[in-house]
């Protein structure tokens, strides 16, 4: 499959994982609605914010996917695609708790979100993980 594709697949995977959980009022963290709200600073009604966060996470989505590509080929070349998989998500998702989740005011992991906020986005981060590695494969 095209890389751009799965990454959009799993960008869309993730920002659907993340709205179930947000619905059923288990996840406190919706990332599409947060790079939107980040971008934005509240120049447009929470729908438009939410659309253009979500263009900006599948963007995020693509590049990651591109990103898993070249992990694949320079950094472990001889891991098959069960093990590569796991450790890029387990990357992403530790990059995210220590860079994105406190410039976008979220705290370490999320942490001012919620005590389990590092296990949602470790979750929603698999979904991601398991999508686009399948795809991938």
């Amino acid at each position: 499959m095209n890389t751009v594709y799965a990454g959009i697949l799993a960008g869309l995977g993730m920002a659907a994982a993340m709205g179930i959980g947000e619905r059923l009022g288990l996840f406190k963290i919706n990332l599409p609605f947060i790079d939107g709200k980040f971008f934005f600073k509240g120049r447009f009604d929470n729908r438009t914010t939410y659309l253009l966060g979500l263009f900006i996470h599948l963007m995020t989505s693509i590049s990651f996917a591109l990103g898993y590509v070249l992990f694949r080929i320079y950094v472990v070349p001889y891991w098959s695609w069960q093990w590569a998989g796991p450790a890029w998500t387990i990357i992403l998702w530790f990059l995210f708790g220590i860079t994105v989740s406190p410039v976008t005011g979220y705290g370490l992991f999320g942490s001012r979100a919620g005590k389990w906020a590092w296990f949602e986005l470790l979750i929603t981060h698999c979904v991601y993980g398991i999508i686009l590695t399948v795809l991938l494969r």
